[in-house]
């Protein structure tokens, strides 16, 4: 019995002193929403095909497509009383490559550097590589956006619903 006692004893100490993986959710403050079923916004159900939203200014955001175009959007007056929010450097959504369909919204901001002004270049190419001007980290979109180069934590990650082809980005 005192045997069984001290392994639960054991287990319940290793349990508690393991290390802890960081969560890969950002604190950054976001909330946006789109119609996916419109251009650009559609692209993020195609497999392995990345957009990028930002924040232009207080009455638009800019939205890149897939093939690397830009588009600026101005807010309607009621998304100027609701106020959208981009997280730190922006919002990268998209459906990964190989994936069961889930749409994917990471931060654009290099969590290395954490700081708004180094987003990551998105390579067109299809790999799904995303790389941080500043620091050269290199993650993988299709792949839960983990680093490949560099010593990194994973990109940050925002949760969504959907309803419809409206997408809501928000924590």
């Amino acid at each position: 019995m005192k045997k069984r006692i001290t392994l639960l004893t054991l287990i319940l100490l290793f349990t508690i002193t393991s290390c802890e993986v960081e969560s890969p959710a950002s604190g950054y403050q976001v909330y946006f929403t789109c119609d996916y079923g419109y251009h650009p916004f559609n692209q993020i159900t195609s497999y392995g095909q990345f957009i990028t939203i930002k924040r232009k200014n207080n009455k638009s955001y800019e939205v890149t497509d897939a093939n690397g175009h830009k588009n600026t959007y101005n807010l309607t007056e009621l998304e100027l009383r609701t106020p959208y929010h981009y997280g730190l450097g922006g919002l990268i959504i998209g459906t990964p490559s190989a994936s069961d369909g889930n749409i994917w919204v990471y931060d654009w901001a290099c969590p290395a550097c954490e700081n708004a002004r180094y987003r990551l270049e998105l390579a067109r190419d299809g790999t799904g590589h995303a790389t941080c001007p500043n620091c050269g980290n290199i993650y993988d979109l299709n792949s839960e956006g983990i680093p490949i180069k560099g010593k990194s934590r994973t990109l940050w990650r925002y949760n969504y619903f959907t309803n419809g082809t409206t997408i809501v980005i928000r924590n």
